[in-house]
């Protein structure tokens, strides 16, 4: 998150009545780590395989739900059935190729892609981006939207976590976009993860963003939605 972000997080908190108190969720227990060796090894996808994780609010530290994704079809798509503890229908994820997904149902509106945007990187070096650009379709609109981005690759780090200790792959994505709302200018999203071989999927991702309101001079700053999805158990 940019230290602008940071700032204007704890410029809004000052608004707050007195004696509401926000405890922001701790930071990620992670230590960079010296291997060098490329991107690769991750555990293939195969009919069965899960993740639980734990969804919180990283603004308040609230747990919000528990989410069990799952393998539900592996072939020419690869699909992912999502389902909340919480009363909620989540969409399912579809990826062309394990790592490059087509339907991404972690943000506000589910996005299906016409050329596949990338999890992660494969077969790269530490330090290492790549560029994409594609459009996407939402399932409340029949229009399709312009959509922008760069993943890079920040390192090996050991992350700590009550599930376990995992070597993982540390994959940092900035996307740019607009959305259906035309007051809603120049959005700006940060997608995290901590991306485990072993797992074969992140262990931890981070979704914000924020965006620019018209009106004004110039107009304002928003933040959308902070979560973060910690792993809890897997098979």
């Amino acid at each position: 998150m940019s230290k602008a972000f940071n700032r204007r997080a704890f410029i809004s908190l000052l608004t707050l009545p007195i004696g509401c108190t926000i405890q922001f969720i701790e930071p990620i227990s992670s230590l960079k780590t010296n291997r060098i060796e490329p991107v690769g090894g991750v555990r293939d996808p195969a009919v069965g395989q899960s993740w639980v994780y734990r969804k919180y609010n990283c603004y308040n530290s609230q747990l919000l739900d528990v989410v069990k994704e799952q393998v539900a079809k592996v072939g020419k798509d690869i699909q992912i059935v999502r389902n909340a503890k919480e009363p909620a229908i989540l969409s399912d994820e579809i990826h062309s190729e394990w790592g490059r997904v087509k339907r991404d149902s972690y943000w506000e509106m589910v996005q299906t892609y016409e050329k596949f945007v990338p999890y992660w990187l494969n077969g790269m070096k530490v330090g290492e981006k790549e560029d994409f650009e594609t459009y996407y379709f939402s399932d409340t609109s029949s229009f399709k939207y312009w959509l922008s981005g760069r993943i890079y690759f920040v390192g090996w780090e050991k992350v700590k976590l009550p599930a376990g200790t995992f070597d993982t792959m540390h994959f940092e994505k900035i996307i740019r976009l607009p959305q259906y709302d035309s007051f809603r200018l120049d959005t700006v999203r940060r997608d995290s993860i901590w991306l485990s071989p072993e797992v074969g999927r992140w262990v931890v991702r981070e979704t914000n963003g924020e965006y620019r309101v018209s009106g004004g001079k110039g107009g304002s700053i928003r933040r959308e939605d902070y979560f973060r999805w910690q792993l809890e158990s897997w098979t």
